[in-house]
């Protein structure tokens, strides 16, 4: 488990990176990379790795989101058994960039999955069709949405998906997307009576299958 002394020293990282002014976006993630390498050297945990870091993550929020301001994600790899807390580093236009302490960053477009870096098997870029749109309206929609991935080579591979986002509740849409020999099928749920995404269960990748994406803050 991880002691009250880690969850200070993490705040009290995480609170330094959101105290930095707008005009010093692109330095939070790296002041952020920083103060976390030396609270990882200072306390190193011999016990093995939690079955659930999801919720060794969730018992530190609360001392987390007294220290930190800014927005925040918790992303959970179910298939890999992973999760990351990440922070806003940079906002433009719809699009927010997200970083963690592990030198990655999650890419989100109207809290749709745009790019990752840093993950392997990365998402290079994504073009979301009217789907960030329709998501802010509640509006069901056929459309298409393109994905790059790199392949083994380098080389960037680019995979076009025919999609359907349905209304399956008030406050849970389905976004149903099919390419010959592959279908998906991601989940966005809302926070109660509002138009923002509370969380979302998002494909990125054979590896790593869906990403689960909960709005801790926005």
């Amino acid at each position: 488990m991880i002691s009250s002394a880690k969850l200070t020293l993490l705040a009290c990282a995480l609170g330094l990176l959101a105290a930095c002014g707008n005009e010093r976006q692109e330095a939070r993630q790296d002041l952020f990379v920083r103060l976390s390498e030396n609270w990882k050297q200072r306390f190193t945990d011999p016990a093995p790795k939690p079955a659930d870091p999801a919720a060794v993550l969730r018992a530190a929020l609360p001392a987390i989101l007294e220290k930190v301001p800014a927005p925040m994600i918790l992303m959970t790899q179910r298939k890999l058994g992973g999760a990351e807390i990440f922070v806003l580093s940079t906002e433009i236009g719809d699009h927010r960039v997200f970083g963690s302490d592990y030198n990655t960053t999650i890419t989100l477009e109207g809290g749709v999955l745009a790019e990752t870096r840093g993950l392997g098997d990365d998402l290079m870029s994504s073009n979301n069709g009217p789907l960030p749109q329709l998501l802010r309206v509640h509006a069901e929609g056929d459309y298409q949405r393109v994905m790059r991935t790199l392949d083994g080579e380098g080389h960037e591979i680019a995979v076009m998906f025919d999609c359907r986002l349905s209304a399956d509740t008030r406050e849970r849409m389905i976004e149903s997307c099919t390419t010959p020999g592959k279908a998906i099928r991601n989940i966005y749920e809302y926070a109660p009576d509002s138009s923002m995404l509370a969380r979302s269960e998002q494909w990125l990748s054979p590896r790593h299958g869906h990403l689960t994406i909960e709005h801790i803050r926005h």
